[in-house]
């Protein structure tokens, strides 16, 4: 299985600054899906599930920064003479940005993983500016690949994250989240694909 690299993804949404949310984890439990689908050379399936949501109280506590822990197993299985990969992640979602804000945060998603490297802490010295004057833009959907894995003929291949750690620093307005999963089955004469899609949630 092969992590998405260098582990540390930036989601250019805004900034802004606002009240805490509450320190509490709100933790929420997804329903499975699953698609079979027929092609030249046989079927394959692919599916997601054991998906929770772990909302979590940002470190930072300022009310536009939404941090959460998500944990699911998105799996394959290719009937047939064919290979190819199954691959998963995040659909992240910010309905609204304030791109004059910014105050030197610097937003990340990453993996905890002993075999990544640690991502570098961003010091933020003491003479921050902060606008007077907020200009609101419409949000962005960006696309968070988590891993991938290559199919083996006959058998159910799976990727399993546990506790991964999603933030999304400097967002003015909701954020959702829709895991994905998708496959690509290859043989010597078809190219042929497939997904699920897990259902959309806020943080």
């Amino acid at each position: 299985m092969r992590l998405s690299t260098p582990g540390v993804l930036l989601l250019s949404v805004g900034a802004a600054l606002c009240c805490a949310r509450p320190a509490q984890a709100d933790i929420v439990t997804l329903a499975p899906h699953e698609r079979t689908y027929q092609s030249t050379f046989g079927s394959f399936t692919v599916g997601n599930r054991d998906e929770f949501i772990n909302r979590i109280a940002p470190l930072n506590q300022v009310g536009t920064t939404r941090e959460a822990m998500v944990r699911n197993m998105a799996y394959a299985r290719v009937d047939g003479i064919a290979g190819g990969q199954l691959k998963t992640g995040y659909h992240v979602g910010c309905s609204v940005t304030i791109p004059n804000g910014n105050v030197g945060i610097i937003p990340q998603v990453y993996v905890p993983s002993a075999q990544l490297p640690t991502p570098s802490l961003t010091i933020i010295g003491p003479n921050i500016q902060v606008p007077m004057s907020i200009n609101l833009a419409p949000g962005e959907v960006k696309d968070l690949a988590v891993a991938d894995k290559d199919l083996i003929p006959g058998k159910t291949v799976q990727i399993i994250i546990r506790d991964f750690h999603i933030a999304v620093n400097q967002c003015a307005g909701p954020v959702s989240i829709r895991q994905y999963t998708y496959i690509y089955a290859k043989s010597a004469e078809t190219d042929d694909s497939g997904a699920v899609f897990g259902d959309p949630i806020w943080l």
